[in-house]
């Protein structure tokens, strides 16, 4: 593989198709492979990224992932998620996790306008998190730590050393947060040793990565390889600008 560069495209420019029944999957991202040279397989450790919409009266699948996790981002709409035994109820800025083996199907039967969300999987070879269900309104946000974005915390490692969530879970993941700028903010320039994928949620701003200067809005996801330096801004958005974080 050649030097690994920063991906960004908008999920509307992906084609789509239908699959777990009767989802319509718009796979944004994929992870790299030697024999595929599509520019969007460029993730190194996650195995997908992608926007389903599952129609109101319809339900998914019955599955599970025997040596992967997994975990849904609500972006509209709702429905309930049956997580191994368990019926719950899920809306706007839900998330759930799914760990290795645990079996998953969403419910979108008794809803009229559907749901809209993100998928995001990561191959992990352990055991030993459990299922978890939060909303991003029930974190408490902290700032300073990442320039001047507000931030919410989500999920984090289920090792983690020191905790700033009850929400510890992840296996291979490093993290998940939601983030946002006020107009004529941005967040501190960074440089890290892993992969993040960035996936605006709302809003416009820009990203400035080694240089290059690229602007964003909702819908857009940007792939930030290992050392990559990178910064986000709203310049010019009198709301948020609103955006996950995966790590």
């Amino acid at each position: 593989m050649g030097t690994a560069k920063t991906v960004m495209l908008n999920w509307r420019d992906v084609d789509s198709y239908v699959s777990h029944e009767s989802a319509v999957i718009w796979a944004i991202l994929t992870q790299q492979d030697e024999e595929n040279d599509d520019p969007n397989a460029c993730m190194r450790h996650m195995s997908g990224f992608a926007r389903h919409f599952l129609q109101g009266h319809k339900n998914s699948d019955h599955h599970a992932h025997a040596a992967a996790e997994q975990f849904y981002y609500i972006l509209s709409g709702g429905g309930e998620v049956l997580i191994g035994e368990e019926r719950m109820a899920v809306g706007e800025g839900s998330v759930t996790y799914f760990p290795p083996g645990v079996p998953h199907q969403f419910f979108a039967e008794n809803e009229e306008d559907g749901v809209e969300h993100l998928i995001i999987t990561r191959p992990v070879d352990c055991e030993g998190s459990a299922p978890r269900v939060t909303n991003w309104r029930d974190a408490t946000p902290t700032a300073g730590a990442h320039g001047a974005a507000v931030n919410w915390s989500l999920l984090e490692p289920f090792d983690a050393a020191e905790s700033t969530t009850d929400q510890r879970c992840l296996l291979g993941f490093a993290g998940l947060a939601r983030q946002a700028l006020v107009r004529g903010k941005a967040t501190d320039v960074r440089q890290q040793d892993m992969e993040r994928v960035y996936y605006i949620i709302e809003g416009t701003g820009l990203m400035i990565a080694d240089g290059d200067v690229r602007r964003l809005s909702e819908g857009d996801t940007i792939y930030v390889p290992p050392g990559v330096t990178h910064q986000l801004a709203n310049d010019e958005y009198d709301g948020w600008l609103s955006y996950l974080v995966v790590c």
